[in-house]
């Protein structure tokens, strides 16, 4: 046995530090997630959107636009999930590349019978679980690049074991959309830029946030150009800014199909009833949350909420003070389109989706004088991410 696990150890620090980190943070992190939600849905039972079997635990909320997309398209017939003007909101990145998963699972089945569903579930699940994966060893890179292992690591136990770190283990788009955003950045760091489109293009196509990465992206390259002096090419330009191209690929179909430029605002206003206001409005509005919201677990999210708004405020200003105007940017443009919005709702586990935080509070762990303690805040993470995690297994508001 002494020989098997020494030959086991040899393999292992063969594998880079930083593939080896990541990799079992990551599978700590999904064990506590994933477990954790078998054990609650085994003792409280499977909530009512939720779908059977290990892979439908965390199928919920907005699980089911994204499942009826995969089944019935944008504008097929009505789900019980979701209206086709609902649907319409959600950019088609991550239910297309779970549609062509789930049609290989099941055979060519899906969208028809209950193995196509059964399918599509677990592409569903499977698309998060490997491009969290991926984030995580691309944010380990990133960090590593700007700030050496210590904080790489610390970064990637902030990103895969944080508050809303739920969020890249359910059927939601946040991990697919992180794979494509820190591949995009990691390889503008690298000056491969035809690859920066290519994985920006993913991202933009994913969610609509994807459209703060683009600015961010291309204020990455002109950091870049001056500090090399003489190295700007307008080609290069150009690709960068091509990485919003996924984005305007959808908005682009969406105009071809209902002729209408509106639609997708039209989505967000009518079907989630979501239209931008001054932020002191909506600032208003979230603190009667938090004083008179009636349900206890809407109460603790809208409180949640209003303190991840302030960290994401303080966090921008950090930013700008380091002169990091690629991360500022895209903090400053999601925290500008989240708090203009008429609530804040949502608001916290979008930050999951702003990757930069997660290096910037893992350098403040390490700055002198030290800002923070590294431990208290995981422990704090870790806490707010296992209510989190019950609560959603148990088919309540998780954000």
């Amino acid at each position: 046995m002494t020989t098997v696990a020494a030959a086991v150890r040899q393999r292992l620090v063969r594998i880079p530090e930083w593939v080896r980190f990541p990799v079992f943070a990551w599978l700590a992190a999904r064990a506590l997630i994933q477990g954790l939600g078998w054990i609650v849905v085994a003792v409280a039972g499977v909530p009512e959107h939720a779908r059977p079997g290990p892979f439908g635990t965390f199928f919920n909320w907005d699980s089911g636009y994204f499942a009826c997309i995969l089944e019935a398209g944008y504008f097929g017939p009505a789900c019980a999930d979701g209206t086709t003007i609902e649907r319409v909101a959600f950019f088609p990145g991550y239910p297309l590349l779970a549609r062509g998963l789930g049609w290989l699972f099941g055979l060519g089945t899906v969208p028809l019978g209950d193995s196509g569903a059964a399918a599509g579930t677990f592409a569903l699940w499977l698309v998060p679980a490997l491009c969290s994966l991926g984030a995580g060893i691309l944010v380990y890179r990133i960090a590593e690049h700007w700030h050496g292992t210590t904080v790489a690591r610390r970064a990637v136990i902030f990103f895969l074991a944080g508050p809303y770190a739920l969020f890249l283990v359910v059927s939601y788009s946040e991990a697919l959309y992180l794979l494509g955003a820190t591949a995009a950045w990691w390889c503008c760091l690298r000056r491969r830029y035809l690859l920066t489109a290519a994985f920006g293009m993913i991202a933009t196509a994913t969610r609509v946030s994807g459209l703060f990465l683009v600015p961010a992206l291309i204020a990455l390259y002109l950091v870049d150009v001056r500090r090399n002096p003489g190295s700007f090419r307008p080609h290069r330009l150009i690709m960068v800014a091509a990485s919003g191209l996924g984005a305007a690929l959808y908005l682009g179909w969406l105009w071809w199909r209902t002729g209408s430029l509106t639609v997708w605002f039209d989505a967000q206003r009518d079907g989630w009833n979501r239209i931008t206001q001054w932020p002191w409005q909506t600032l208003r509005q979230q603190l009667i949350h938090v004083i008179a919201e009636p349900l206890p677990d809407w109460r603790v999210q809208s409180v949640l909420e209003l303190i991840f708004a302030i960290g994401l405020c303080l966090a921008v200003i950090l930013l700008l003070r380091r002169r990091d105007w690629p991360a500022a940017l895209l903090a400053g443009l999601t925290a500008l389109s989240l708090m203009t919005s008429n609530t804040y709702l949502s608001l916290a586990r979008n930050t999951l989706t702003v990757f930069p935080l997660f290096i910037l509070l893992a350098s403040l762990t390490v700055s002198r004088p030290r800002v923070f303690r590294f431990w208290p805040i995981m422990i704090i993470g870790l806490l707010i991410l296992i209510y989190n995690t019950i609560q959603f297994a148990l088919g309540n508001w998780a954000d």
